[in-house]
């Protein structure tokens, strides 16, 4: 018997499942070549008015001399999308699953959330631009098909990973329970409460109106201007996180029950792998430090919560594997 740590470990595609794959991630790649040249938003600044696009972001940020964010968004919303169509699509002509593919294919999909940086970047200049009377935007095209892009690449990646084994949870718990699991699990929980529904962010400028945004008041003002926007933070920046987060808890438990948990440490990292506040936390610092341009701002409290949240994340995930260690 195989596991997917196995070096020795190979697994066969059907024909049909990479047939589809490809299907969907040659759609995706038209969508990609398309993005590079329709603008995502029409942004008014007083009387001026200029479309924003992919590639005039990057020049944007080069320009004023932020080099290091230019290369960011340059790397992961232009570079990597077609690396890992690159990747996947040459995993459609293999029937073989070896090891060394199997590799490749957790690599690009691990990663591939961060394609979505520029999208909520744009979620978050209309939605703060919303109601303005001296800036506005308005939603065009290219960040539909931006989207389109990314979920047939997402449909395309997960008919592959689905039919390959997952990792197995570690075994239930014999005579103990992991040492603050639980209290991490609950600080956790209340970080992504104070992430989801404090403001992060507040429009500090006489000349505009002085609105506060939290993730959850996002979402009703997108709705009245762009419906896809509205949708991938409610999905990408409310559900996946809560549900990774109840994934957490159940195979928590379960683990302290002294039961097997292979499904709920299965959902647990799904949930993980598609929650995005990380690629959030990104786009904002980037628009609080281009975005001087449109409006001042101050941070709130729910852009601590966020932090908070990605730390604790972080330690309990490197406490749960000193406990356990790494899953066969």
């Amino acid at each position: 018997m195989t596991t997917p740590g196995d070096s020795s470990a190979s697994f066969i595609l059907t024909t049909r499942r990479r047939f589809w794959a490809a299907v969907l991630l040659t759609g995706s790649l038209a969508c990609n070549i398309a993005v590079l040249m329709l603008p995502f938003m029409q942004l008014r600044v007083g009387l001026s008015q200029n479309p924003y696009s992919l590639l005039s972001s990057v020049d944007m940020l080069w320009s004023g001399g932020l080099c290091v964010l230019a290369i960011l968004v340059v790397a992961f919303s232009v570079v990597f999308p077609f690396a890992k169509l690159g990747v996947l699509l040459w995993l459609c002509t293999r029937r073989e699953m070896n090891a060394r593919r199997l590799r490749w294919l957790t690599w690009v999909e691990r990663f591939g959330k961060w394609s979505m940086l520029d999208v909520f970047l744009v979620c978050l200049i209309l939605a703060l631009t919303s109601g303005q009377l001296l800036v506005g935007s308005t939603p065009l095209i290219g960040i539909s098909v931006f989207v389109a892009a990314i979920m047939l690449s997402m449909a395309g990646g997960a008919l592959l990973s689905v039919a390959l084994p997952f990792p197995l949870s570690p075994p239930p718990l014999k005579g103990g329970v992991f040492a603050g699991g639980g209290g991490w699990l609950t600080l956790s929980g209340l970080a992504l409460a104070g992430t989801v529904g404090l403001p992060f962010l507040r429009i500090h400028d006489w000349l505009l109106a002085d609105n506060s945004y939290s993730i959850v008041t996002v979402v009703p003002t997108l709705m009245h201007k762009a419906v896809v926007p509205a949708v991938i933070t409610g999905v990408f920046l409310i559900f996946t996180p809560l549900a990774a987060w109840v994934a957490s808890c159940v195979w928590w438990l379960r683990l302290r029950r002294g039961q097997t948990a292979d499904a709920a440490y299965r959902h647990m990292l799904l949930w993980r792998r598609w929650s995005m506040l990380d690629v959030f936390g990104l786009a904002l610092a980037i628009f609080l430090v281009e975005g001087d341009y449109l409006m001042n701002t101050e941070v709130r409290w729910g852009a601590l919560a966020l932090v908070t949240l990605l730390g604790l994340q972080r330690v309990l995930q490197a406490a749960l594997d000193r406990t356990f260690g790494k899953p066969a």
